[in-house]
C-alpha cells in the first residue's frame, strides 16, 4: 500500500461501491425490455436482437475479466479502475441521446468491457489494501451490496422507465462518476516497494493453476446454481397462476432477501468454519431450497424454499471470492481475480442454456421438475466438497505479500 498510509473503512467501502455498477449492467434494462421491444420491434429479428441488450456485458465480464486482470497487474489497479469509471458513465448514459439499436448495442459492449475492468480492479484492491479477516469482510460486504443494490435498482428503474420512457433508466449509469470520485479522492495505488514481487523487474509468481482450477469448478457450478431462481421465478410462478409482473417483482424481491442475508451470514461464519465445511454447508442448503420449490404446494412455500436457496447463495458468493483470491501474490492477483470473475460470468451466463435444456429433458409441462434436478445437482457438489476437499483448504499465500 502507499506508504505511511493504510487501509481503514472509508477504502473499503469506496472499493465496494463499484459493485452495483457491474449489477446495473442488466438490472436497469430488465423492467423495460418491453418499452425496448416496441421501440426497436422495426428490427430484423428483435426478439433474438433486444434482450441481448441485457445479457451482453456479462458476456463482456466472462471473456474480458482475464484481460482485464492482466492489465490491472501490469499498468495499475487504480488507474485502470478510475479510467474504467469514466469510460462505464459515458457508455452507460450515451444511449439517451440516441435512437439507434445498433449504437446502443455498440455502447452497451463498452459498457461490458468496463463492467470487466470495474469489478476486477475494485475485488483485487481489496485483496490488495485488507488481510486476513478484514478481506474477508470486505469481500463478504461487497457481495452483499451486489445482492442488495439489485433488489433496490430494479423498481427505481421500472418507475423511472414507466415515467420517463425507455431512455430513463440509463440516467443511473451517471452515478458512476460519482463513485469514480470516491476512488479518486480516498484511494491509492499499491505501492510496489512494499511489495518486492511486484517489481517490475522481479521474477513473477506463477499462476496457482491447481488452485483456481478445483475453485473455477466450484464457481462455474455454483455461477449456475446461483442465477436460476432468479431468471426462472416468473416463468415457476406462472404454475400457480400468478401473472402480474408487479407481483412476480415483489415475490422475487422477498426471495433475493435472502441473499444479502446470506452474505451478511458468511460474515460471521467463516471465522468459526472451514472453507470445505463452508461449501458443503452452502451447496446443501441450496439443494434443499431448489427440492423444496420443486414440490411447493402453493405459490407462498415456493417464496419461502426460495428464500432458503437465496440465503446458501448468498453465502456461497463471498466463500468462493475469498476462496480464490487470498492465496494469491501481489503480482498475480489481478490476473486470478480476472479468471474467477470470468469463470463467474460464464456461470450466470450458462443458468438460462442449462435450464432450457434441463426442461427440455423433464417435460415442458412441468417446470417444477427442473428445479428439483438442479437441487439434485447441488447435493451432488455438497458431497464432492465434503468427500474430496482437504479438511483444511489453505489460505496461506504463495508469495512473501504479507497475507494471513
Amino acid at each position: 500500500m502507499g506508504t505511511g498510509k493504510t487501509a481503514g473503512s472509508l477504502q473499503g467501502v469506496m472499493l465496494i461501491f463499484p459493485i452495483t455498477l457491474t449489477v446495473m449492467g442488466a438490472v436497469l434494462l430488465a423492467p423495460i425490455v418491453p418499452q425496448l421491444m416496441a421501440e426497436f420491434g422495426h428490427v430484423p429479428n428483435a426478439n433474438y436482437w433486444v434482450p441481448l441488450l441485457l445479457s451482453l456485458p456479462a458476456i463482456c465480464i466472462a471473456l474480458g475479466a482475464p484481460v482485464a486482470g492482466w492489465l490491472a497487474d501490469r499498468v495499475g489497479r487504480r488507474r485502470l479502475l478510475i479510467m474504467a469509471m469514466a469510460v462505464y458513465g459515458v457508455c452507460g448514459v450515451a444511449p439517451i441521446l440516441t435512437n439507434s439499436y445498433w449504437t446502443i448495442f455498440g455502447l452497451r459492449i463498452g459498457v461490458g468491457v468496463c463492467e470487466a475492468i470495474v469489478i476486477t480492479c475494485s475485488t483485487t484492491l481489496i485483496g490488495d489494501y485488507f488481510k486476513g479477516d478484514q478481506r474477508d469482510k470486505w469481500l463478504g460486504s461487497q457481495a452483499a451490496l451486489a445482492s442488495f443494490s439489485a433488489m433496490c435498482l430494479f423498481p427505481v428503474a421500472g418507475f423511472l422507465g414507466q415515467n420517463f420512457g425507455w431512455k430513463g433508466p440509463f440516467a443511473l449509469y451517471a452515478t458512476s462518476f460519482i463513485f469514480m470520485l470516491g476512488v479518486v479522492l480516498f484511494t491509492w495505488e499499491p505501492d510496489s516497494s512494499l511489495n518486492p514481487e511486484a517489481e517490475s523487474s522481479a521474477p513473477k509468481e506463477p499462476l496457482p493453476w491447481k488452485h483456481l482450477l478445483v475453485v473455477c469448478f466450484f464457481t462455474v457450478v455454483g455461477g449456475i446454481l446461483f442465477y436460476i431462481l432468479q431468471f426462472q421465478m416468473s416463468s415457476a410462478l406462472a404454475q400457480f397462476d400468478i401473472q402480474s409482473a408487479t407481483t412476480t417483482g415483489l415475490l422475487l424481491s422477498l426471495a433475493s432477501i435472502g441473499v444479502p442475508l446470506g452474505a451478511i451470514f458468511y460474515r460471521f461464519a467463516h471465522r468459526k468454519l472451514s472453507t470445505k465445511a463452508l461449501l458443503t454447508l452452502e451447496f446443501g442448503i441450496l439443494g434443499v431450497g431448489f427440492i423444496c420449490m420443486s414440490h411447493a404446494p402453493n405459490y407462498p412455500m415456493f417464496v419461502a424454499a426460495g428464500l432458503i436457496n437465496q440465503f446458501g447463495a448468498g453465502m456461497l458468493l463471498p466463500t468462493l471470492l475469498t476462496w480464490a483470491v487470498s492465496p494469491l501474490a501481489h503480482s498475480i492477483r489481478g490476473k486470478g481475480t480476472g479468471i474467477w470473475q470470468s469463470t463467474f460470468a460464464f456461470g450466470q451466463f450458462a443458468t438460462t442454456l442449462s435450464f432450457a435444456w434441463v426442461f427440455s429433458m423433464v417435460g415442458q409441462d412441468n417446470i417444477l421438475a427442473t428445479f428439483q434436478v438442479f437441487g439434485a445437482v447441488a447435493i451432488v457438489v455438497c458431497c464432492i466438497s465434503f468427500l474430496l476437499l482437504p479438511k483444511q483448504i489453505s489460505y496461506a499465500p504463495l508469495a512473501t505479500s504479507g497475507h494471513h
